[in-house]
C-alpha cells in the first residue's frame, strides 16, 4: 500500500479515555458520580438543538467537543457566542440530574475547558509513523470536526508535521464517511484506491467512508466502540503495528 489514510481521534490520539479520566475526576471533587456519563447525555441532548447541528454532524463534530472547542477559526464566531451558555448548562442539568451542586456548573465547565487539553498518543504511534516513513509509505491525515480544535490537537500531539497532507473535515467542507473526502487524498497524489487503505476506529465514519471510496480499510479496536458487521474491515487490529503487512501488500 502507498498512500496510508489515517484518522486522528482514538486512532492516533487518546481522546475518549481523556475525556472521561477528566470528567471523572471533576465528579469526584464535586461530590457526585457518573459525571461523565451524565455530562456526555445532557450535551449529546442539547447540541441536537443548536441551529448549526447539521453543518457539525456533516464534519463530525461531536457534542463533548464543543465542550471545550476554542471555535477560533474566522467564520465560527456564532459558535464561540453560542458555546458558553450550551456549556453551562449541560453542566447545570449535569448535576442536577446527580443530585450535585448545581452552583458550581460554570465553575465546572471552565475547569473541563482548561483540563482537557491533554493530547497523549497511543504508544505504538511514534514507531508506526517511523515505519511508514521508513518504507516509503504516504501518511495523509483525514480528520473531521471544526479546524481550530484539531489543528491544536495536532499540535499538541506533536504530529504537526507528520503527514504529507492534512485534511480537516472543517475546512474541506467533507467529513468522513463521504467518498469524495478520501477521493480528495487519492487525487492529490494521483494514487489509484487499490493503492490505499484507511486506518481507523470508527466503523461508520473511518471504514464506511474507505468502502465507499474502494479503499482497503483496517479498523483499530480501542475498545469503546463495536464492530459494525455492515462495514467490515478488511482488516481488524488492536495495534496499530498490526497493520505494517499491509506495506507489502
Amino acid at each position: 500500500m502507498k498512500l496510508w489514510l489515517l484518522d486522528l481521534d482514538d486512532t492516533l490520539l487518546v481522546d475518549h479515555r481523556v475525556s472521561e479520566e477528566v470528567l471523572g475526576r471533576l465528579g469526584q471533587e464535586a461530590g457526585v458520580e457518573g459525571l461523565p456519563q451524565a455530562v456526555r447525555r445532557k450535551a449529546e441532548e442539547f447540541f441536537r438543538q443548536a441551529p448549526f447541528y447539521p453543518w457539525a454532524e456533516r464534519i463530525g463534530h461531536s457534542a463533548l467537543e464543543a465542550l471545550w472547542a476554542r471555535y477560533s477559526t474566522p467564520g465560527l464566531e456564532t459558535l464561540a457566542e453560542w458555546a458558553w451558555p450550551f456549556r453551562e448548562r449541560v453542566f447545570q442539568e449535569a448535576l442536577r440530574a446527580l443530585g450535585g451542586p448545581v452552583e458550581r456548573a460554570r465553575e465546572l465547565a471552565e475547569a473541563f475547558f482548561q483540563e482537557r487539553r491533554r493530547y497523549p498518543l497511543f504508544p505504538e504511534v511514534p514507531e508506526f509513523l517511523e515505519a511508514l516513513g521508513a518504507r516509503g509509505a504516504i501518511p495523509v491525515l483525514l480528520t473531521n470536526g471544526v479546524p481550530d480544535l484539531q489543528r491544536e490537537k495536532l499540535v499538541g500531539a506533536g504530529l504537526g508535521e507528520a503527514f504529507s497532507l492534512t485534511l480537516v473535515s472543517g475546512e474541506v467542507g467533507l467529513g468522513k464517511p463521504d467518498p469524495r473526502l478520501f477521493r480528495m487524498a487519492l487525487c492529490a497524489f494521483g494514487v489509484g484506491p487499490e493503492e490505499a487503505v484507511m486506518v481507523g476506529d470508527n466503523p461508520e465514519r473511518d471504514i464506511k467512508g474507505a468502502l465507499s471510496a474502494g479503499i482497503k480499510a483496517v479498523w483499530v479496536d480501542r475498545g469503546h466502540r463495536s464492530k459494525d458487521p455492515r462495514y467490515p474491515a478488511h482488516l481488524e487490529v488492536q495495534d496499530l503495528r498490526e497493520a505494517l503487512a499491509l506495506l507489502e501488500a
